[in-house]
């Protein structure tokens, strides 16, 4: 369909008489094929805004550590992250309060934790501490918890230092210690493991020492001047806060579960989850491995069931856009269904930019995963508060991304609801400033010629309507509303409402163009049209004559180039195709003579005929003589073969003169229908819509579908 902002003109093969009565639901949805506004891409920009989410098979990076004991977990936990690391640190499988303070110590000297037994060093642990070959060891907690003997076994492996202290309290101070300078620490209860290891990825990148509490007493040890409270005061009192206050400001990240605590810890302290461990929140072992795991890769952790995501996990996930999860455990831990429902969908960033590209073949979101040959975006709530922007272009609702001839990638609009469809429709196919009872009259048009492809896809080019997403304008909104489900019928079923720019003063007839005659497309004046004025100049000397030479090397004719090569390029097709279909290519010489004959009922030229003078290029590379032809077509196809954005309709007159060919005209498009700009001065003067509509298509009646 014609748009007046472009002026460019659709031309249907064929037209029918009638369009079938059907009847279309009011809340009827169309998809739409995005390429006017897109292009031909191998790469998009995708900036979401609101909530979308990627949707698909294993659309998410995932991967799991689960070993047949926590030995193996933490094993294969450590593996995936170190190689040669400089220390190991060891700790007991079982007493797990010794281990909740050292991640930040681990994170500082970047080293790996493993578990053994307290009086034998485990096979596993020891295998792997072989194989990482380091040249120090550091045993966490006294002799009770890791024995003599293990210590001295680990010698043989390297440098060993114990830390330890006479009870969990000392021991975490004696770990901080080794932290050196701080200017802020963190305090947790001593008797709750789940509490220090939510906080100690965040400890271990920041520096700060974790340190354990009773819940009603404070340890007698030194604080710095900043203190963050890790729990509720069920977990530490109100009482120590106050203690604490006394030298250090306090901030506290209560939860209460387990589960919105390390939820509540991202929330407050405004960190990046793009990527997340989970745990099980009740299994001790997988959360230490979890907790230092999440300390090497610069990531969180939270905590959910076996079973299931907790609500606080889930809106963590959507919020922070989390699209790389590592699963601590077994599925005894985490099992299989809760794996796969979080690697099925994740949430895009709002505001954030994202590359959507083609890498080798398949569809590749930068910097998080490679997909197939299709990736589906969709919004949390179809509304304008979710919008995707596209290269730049908004667009709501679904899109769908697939690879089109090996190197594009091509999005669709999905189900987009039809009248929201025409809001994205008005706008760019009639300027949104003009008077409403015109914008409601191309409402009207719209709605009759596309309401029969509800439920299809449609282009969003002028080949079908110019559909520009998310470009509302009030004024043009009005006009939908104002308009809803109104159509333009005949004899009870839904006309072709075709239209154009500017139809020069006069309307065509549908048979002058189409093969079909329709009563309510006829040839009349139209006084209110513009008959807005163009003029298009071909040279008649395409190449310098004085310089051709049959016997130039084949390169300098590939380089000669018509002066209105990129205009004539349809005349060369055309000769290719009627004249030389066995020739490589051609080049137009000169334009010998051009003339228009015969007139349409619409007062258009008939028929178009160019004599071209014109050289041949063998599949051997070599120029023949030059020929002559005169080319005699419909002038809409002569328009067509030159350009219809230069060839702006076939109301036209030619005026030759010794060096070119001047081509004056009136209008832009076939004038069939109604007249954009004919409607708008209407409008003007006064006319409703539907005196508008019933002047361009007269005998047809405005109703609902």
């Amino acid at each position: 369909m014609n748009s007046c902002k472009r002026l460019i003109v659709c031309s249907l093969a064929a037209i029918l008489l009638f369009i079938p009565s059907i009847t279309f639901a009011a809340d009827s949805n169309i998809s739409v094929k995005l390429s006017n506004y897109i292009g031909n891409k191998s790469s998009i920009s995708l900036t979401p805004t609101g909530f979308y989410k990627v949707t698909g098979d294993n659309v998410a990076v995932t991967d799991r550590f689960a070993g047949a004991s926590r030995y193996e977990t933490a094993t294969l936990a450590s593996s995936s992250q170190w190689k040669n690391p400089n220390t190991v640190i060891l700790v007991n499988r079982d007493i797990f309060i010794d281990a909740l303070p050292v991640i930040p110590l681990a994170k500082k000297l970047d080293a790996p934790i493993l578990f053994t037994q307290p009086d034998t060093l485990t096979k596993t642990t020891e295998k792997q501490i072989a194989k990482f070959n380091p040249d120090n060891i550091l045993v966490i907690g006294g002799a009770r918890s890791i024995s003599k003997d293990v210590e001295n076994k680990l010698k043989s492996y390297g440098s060993v230092k114990r830390i330890s202290g006479k009870n969990r309290y000392v021991l975490s101070e004696n770990i901080a210690k080794q932290m050196g300078s701080y200017d802020k620490a963190i305090v947790v209860t001593g008797k709750v493991f789940q509490d220090a290891l939510a906080i100690a990825p965040y400890a271990a990148a920041q520096g700060y020492p974790i340190l354990l509490t009773e819940k009603d007493k404070l340890p007698d040890y030194d604080l710095p001047k900043q203190v963050i409270i890790i729990g509720s005061s069920f977990s530490v009192s109100d009482s120590v806060e106050n203690e604490i206050k006394k030298t250090s400001t306090v901030q506290r990240i209560p939860g209460s579960t387990r589960y919105e605590l390390t939820a509540n810890i991202i929330k407050q302290l405004k960190l990046k989850a793009d990527k997340v461990v989970m745990t099980n929140g009740t299994k001790y072992a997988d959360v230490l491995v979890g907790a230092s795991l999440a300390a090497k890769k610069n990531s969180q952790i939270l905590f959910i069931k076996q079973d299931s995501v907790p609500a606080a996990a889930k809106s963590i996930t959507k919020e922070k856009a989390t699209y790389a999860y590592d699963f601590i455990g077994s599925t005894s831990s985490i099992s299989a269904e809760v794996e796969n429902s979080l690697a099925d969908e994740f949430y895009l960033a709002g505001g954030s930019n994202y590359t959507l590209k083609i890498n080798n073949g398949k569809l590749n979101l930068e910097n998080i995963k490679t997909y197939g040959n299709s990736l589906r975006i969709k919004p949390e709530k179809y509304s304008t508060s979710n919008r995707m922007s596209l290269n730049g272009n908004q667009y709501l609702g679904t899109v769908n991304f697939s690879i089109e001839s090996t190197k594009y990638i091509r999005p669709v609009n999905e189900n987009i609801p039809f009248e929201d469809y025409l809001k994205g429709v008005i706008p760019n196919e009639m300027p949104a400033s003009w008077s409403l009872e015109a914008l409601k009259a191309q409402t009207v048009a719209a709605r009759t010629y596309s309401i029969t492809k509800a439920g299809t896809t449609v282009p969003d080019t002028t080949a079908f309507q110019v559909y520009g997403g998310y470009s509302w304008n009030s004024n043009t909104n009005k006009a939908v509303e104002q308009t809803k489900g109104k159509v333009l019928k005949y004899n009870g079923s839904l006309i072709t409402a075709t239209y154009s720019s500017s139809n020069g003063g006069y309307t065509e007839a549908s048979n002058e163009v189409w093969s079909s005659s329709v009563p309510y497309l006829i040839a009349k004046k139209d006084s209110k049209d513009p008959q807005i004025g163009w003029t298009l100049t071909l040279s008649k000397q395409q190449l310098d004559t004085n310089s051709l030479d049959l016997n130039k090397p084949s390169s300098w004719w590939s380089s000669a180039t018509e002066t209105d090569a990129a205009r004539l390029s349809g005349v060369k097709n055309w000769i290719l195709k009627n004249k030389e279909t066995g020739a490589a290519s051609v080049k137009i010489a000169s334009i010998e003579d051009l003339s228009f004959s015969g007139t349409t009922q619409g007062q258009r030229a008939k028929t178009a005929s160019m004599k071209v003078k014109y050289f041949v290029k063998s599949n051997t590379g070599s120029y023949n003589l030059s020929k002559i032809t005169t080319i005699t077509v419909p002038t809409t196809q002569l328009r067509t073969m030159i350009g219809a954005t230069v060839f702006k309709s076939t109301y036209v007159t030619v005026k030759k003169d010794t060096s070119k060919y001047t081509i004056s005209g009136k209008g832009y498009g076939h004038g069939i229908g109604m007249s954009q700009y004919g409607a708008k001065a209407r409008a003007e003067a006064g006319d409703s819509y539907s005196s508008i509509l019933k002047f361009y298509y007269p005998g047809t009646t405005l109703t609902s579908y």
